[in-house]
C-alpha cells in the first residue's frame, strides 16, 4: 500500500516511517529542515502556506490511506493561541478528510485522552468526550469532523515514552536524580502511558486492517505521573527518595487537566490482538539501550 504521512519528522512520525516502509510505499511530510530517511519519499509543509502544495501532492500520489500526526498538545500554548490552535489541530484534519472523501483514501487521525474530563478514568471507545481545556476541546471537534468521513479511524493516545529517550519524562527523571536533585511530579493526575514501539504495532495493525471507528493505543497502566517516576528510578537504581509528590493544582491556573484520563485499551487487543507489556519491562529495554 501507499501511505501519506503527516507529520513525518515527529516522534511518532519517525518511528512509523521505519516500521512501515519495509512492507509500504511511503511519502511523508516534514517541518524541519534536516529530515531524511532512506527510501521514502518526502516533502516540506508548513502550515498554513502550504495547504494548497498538500492537497496537490496527495491529489498526485492518490495514496491509499492517509495519516495525520501534525498537531500543538502544549497547554499553555493551547490555551493563548486559541484562534491557531483550532485551524492546525481540527481544520486541517477537517480539510484532509475532505481530499480523502474525493479520492476513496482512508484517513487515519490521532487524538487524545484529553478529549475526557476525567471524572471516571478507564474510558472506552463510546464513552461521551466532554474536554475541559482548549487543547482536548479541538481534538473532540477534530474527531467529529474526520468521522464524518465513513473511511476513517481515530486513534486516541495518552502520554508516550520511548526506548531512545527522545521523550522529555524519563531522561528529565533520570538526569535529575543522576545528579541527586530533588523531582517534582504529579500524585493527582493519572493516565495510560504508552510505549512508543507498542504504539506503532498499533497502528500497523489498525493499516493492515479493515477496521474503521475509534480505537485507544495505550498501556495497560492507569498511573500517576509520581508512581510513574518511582518506577523509573527503582528500575534505573536511582534514589526514589529524591521524588516528592505534589497536586497539579500549584500550577493550574488558566489551564486545566483531567484528572484520571486513563484510557481503556480492550478493544484493540481482542479485535486486532495488540499486546502490550508492563512499564517494568519496557523501562528494562529503555535501560539496556541507553546503557543506563
Amino acid at each position: 500500500m501507499k501511505l501519506f504521512v503527516l507529520g513525518g519528522s515527529g516522534l511518532i512520525g519517525k518511528a512509523l516511517i521505519g516500521k512501515a516502509s519495509v512492507k509500504h510505499e511511503i511519502f511523508a511530510t516534514y517541518n524541519n529542515k534536516d529530515f531524511t530517511m532512506s527510501n521514502i519519499s518526502t516533502m516540506k509543509f508548513l502550515f498554513p502556506n502550504d495547504l494548497e502544495k498538500l492537497r496537490k501532492k496527495i491529489m498526485e500520489e492518490l495514496p491509499d490511506i492517509v495519516i495525520n500526526l501534525i498537531g500543538i498538545s502544549e497547554l499553555n500554548y493551547c490555551e493563548n493561541n486559541k484562534e491557531e490552535i483550532y485551524e492546525l489541530n481540527t481544520g486541517l484534519p477537517e480539510k484532509i478528510s475532505n481530499i480523502c472523501n474525493k479520492i476513496n483514501s482512508k484517513f487515519i487521525h490521532i487524538s487524545t485522552d484529553y478529549v475526557f474530563d476525567g471524572k471516571n478514568g478507564n474510558y472506552k471507545e463510546d464513552d461521551i468526550t466532554n474536554p475541559i481545556n482548549y487543547y482536548g476541546y479541538t481534538k473532540q471537534i477534530s474527531e467529529i469532523k474526520t468521522l464524518n468521513y465513513s473511511n476513517s479511524i481515530v486513534i486516541r493516545t495518552s502520554f508516550i515514552y520511548d526506548s531512545k529517550l527522545e521523550t522529555n519524562f524519563i531522561k528529565f527523571i533520570f538526569k535529575k536524580l543522576d545528579k541527586g536533585e530533588e523531582v517534582i511530579t504529579f500524585d493527582d493526575v493519572f493516565a495510560t502511558p504508552v510505549f512508543l514501539d507498542e504504539l506503532i504495532e498499533g497502528i500497523l495493525k489498525i493499516i493492515d486492517s479493515n477496521e474503521i471507528g475509534i480505537f485507544h493505543i495505550v498501556g495497560n497502566e492507569c498511573i500517576s505521573r509520581f508512581n510513574f517516576a518511582k518506577i523509573i528510578a527503582k528500575k534505573l537504581e536511582l534514589n526514589e527518595k529524591l521524588i516528592i509528590p505534589k497536586s497539579v493544582k500549584i500550577i493550574e491556573k488558566k489551564v486545566h487537566r483531567p484528572q484520571n484520563s486513563c484510557l481503556n485499551n480492550n478493544k484493540i487487543k481482542e479485535i486486532l490482538g495488540v499486546k502490550f507489556s508492563k512499564l517494568e519491562e519496557n523501562l528494562e529495554k529503555i535501560k539496556k539501550n541507553n546503557s543506563i
